[in-house]
């Protein structure tokens, strides 16, 4: 079965990097792209994906606010978090917020597939691709 993902982040050259690298796997298609929480809101339901890749860090609302406002619409659609910030508080109030992923911009493709397939299939990545990725540090 295929996996349909929106894309959320802000930066544009990242979000095609994304993208373009996703497309390359197999059993993902990207289903659409939004460069703000605001119209992820929007096109989570235009497109009705089978989960989120989202940052955190966005100029108009927040990845957690923006996964707040999804959630009310649509609780069960996985969120899973690609972040510049490596702080372990914001990744737990990422997870109680509802993610079900939360893994650095610096990780590998390889991995971020494996949680994204985690995150569809029951809700919790595998904990040693977290660890592998560092924990959430990265750049970018």
């Amino acid at each position: 079965m295929t996996l349909r993902v929106l894309v959320v982040d802000d930066h544009p050259a990242f979000r095609r990097a994304l993208t373009s690298a996703l497309g390359m796997v197999e059993d993902i298609e990207v289903a659409g792209e939004a460069g703000g929480g605001r119209e992820a809101t929007e096109q989570v339901q235009v497109i009705e994906p089978d989960l989120v890749i989202m940052d955190l860090s966005m100029p108009d609302i927040s990845g957690i606010e923006a996964m707040r406002e999804i959630h009310r619409r649509r609780p069960d659609l996985p969120v899973v978090f690609l972040t510049a910030h490596a702080d372990p508080g914001v990744e737990r109030e990422a997870r109680e917020a509802g993610a079900r992923g939360f893994l650095a911009k610096g990780s590998s493709l390889e991995e971020l597939v494996i949680v994204l397939h985690e995150a569809a299939e029951d809700g919790e990545p595998a904990e040693a691709v977290r660890d592998r990725s560092g924990g959430g540090g990265g750049t970018g």
